[in-house]
């Protein structure tokens, strides 16, 4: 049997493991912007992308809510390099990885690209310049915003998959093909839910149901319907609960494929899975503290991103995905066949 590890034979390890790095500063912007939001910093410069016209505002370590939004400047900014930074690494490397490594990349720059502007417009488009602005355009780029951060995350996910050693050594059987479709399926719910959680967020409706697993009264559904409490509705429980039944259907066929490739991410995603609904239900009974929402919306974005990692690891095709060279670079040792 090989023994070696795949991470120290590969020539494009480091390659691999810079994905990885980009991924874990991706996930650390995502909790600084949620705890930005959630503790209503976003508006503690009302230009971009300087801040109070420099790039250095005077005070902004010592108050802090200026403290929170420059630092979410800042590390967008270290993300969006690092991601540069991948992507001239893959094009360098492109004839020694997969086909669809260069596409993911260049998406990956796009999106870190996008999400800056919307960032920038969720700002400068604000009339008030300030946090409690309800006007129907600064609303909707706060949700965009919300949203494309989501897209982010799964894009260098995918990436970091695709780059991953692990990527050359699967083997495909037919039970290993069902597990995308529902990965795909299930990636669909999981992001709408957490669309409708941005939506809500941003409106302000997260307590609009004040209580959980009832409604005030007793009953599963609400006696008093209005806009924001059937939006929280919709999410604390029509999609809470249409997510998890597909998430522990994804697992189970995961599991049964065979393949540890699949089941490893697949035990995880049950762990995320049941740290999403007990943040969820602390969320409520605790009002919304900022520490516990923050980490709400960032294990609901790990949520996205492993049940993404599944469905693209599940759809690997190795003829397709091949590097483009005439052989494959890393054949997979007989024993592991």
């Amino acid at each position: 049997m090989n023994s070696a590890d795949p991470q120290t034979t590969t020539p494009n390890a480091w390659l691999a493991r810079f994905a990885k790095l980009v991924v874990c500063v991706t996930f650390v912007l995502v909790f600084i912007g949620g705890y930005t939001t959630t503790s209503g910093a976003g508006m503690a410069f009302a230009d971009w992308p300087l801040s109070n016209g420099s790039l250095n505002p005077a005070g902004w370590w010592e108050n802090f809510m200026m403290r929170l939004e420059h630092g979410h400047r800042l590390t967008a900014g270290l993300v969006m390099i690092l991601v540069l930074i991948q992507l001239f690494w893959v094009l360098s490397r492109r004839r020694q990885l997969p086909r669809v490594a260069v596409p993911l990349a260049v998406w990956a720059f796009v999106g870190v690209l996008s999400q800056a502007l919307l960032g920038g417009l969720r700002v400068i488009l604000d009339p008030k310049g300030i946090e409690a602005t309800t006007t129907t355009i600064a609303t909707t780029f706060r949700i965009l915003h919300g949203c494309f951060a989501q897209i982010e995350v799964c894009l260098v996910v995918s990436l970091a998959a695709v780059l991953s050693p692990v990527w050359s050594q699967i083997v495909v059987t037919p039970a290993f093909r069902k597990v995308a479709p529902l990965g795909w399926l299930t990636a669909g719910f999981v992001f709408v839910q957490l669309m409708v959680g941005a939506t809500m967020r941003h409106l302000g409706a997260g307590l609009a149901i004040p209580t959980f697993p009832l409604a005030p009264g007793g009953g599963f559904m609400p006696k008093i319907h209005n806009a924001y409490v059937d939006l929280n509705f919709t999410h604390t429980r029509f999609l809470a609960l249409l997510v998890a039944i597909h998430v522990i259907l994804l697992a189970r066929r995961a599991f049964v494929s065979g393949e540890a490739r699949l089941a490893r991410p697949a035990g995880l995603l049950l762990v995320l899975l049941v740290a999403q609904v007990l943040l969820g239900m602390f969320v409520i009974w605790h009002l919304r503290p900022p520490v516990l929402t923050t980490l709400h919306v960032v294990n609901g974005a790990a949520l996205f991103a492993t049940t993404v990692f599944i469905a693209v690891r599940a759809s690997h095709a190795p003829n397709a995905d091949a590097p483009n060279e005439s052989a494959s670079i890393h054949p997979l040792p007989e024993t592991q066949a």
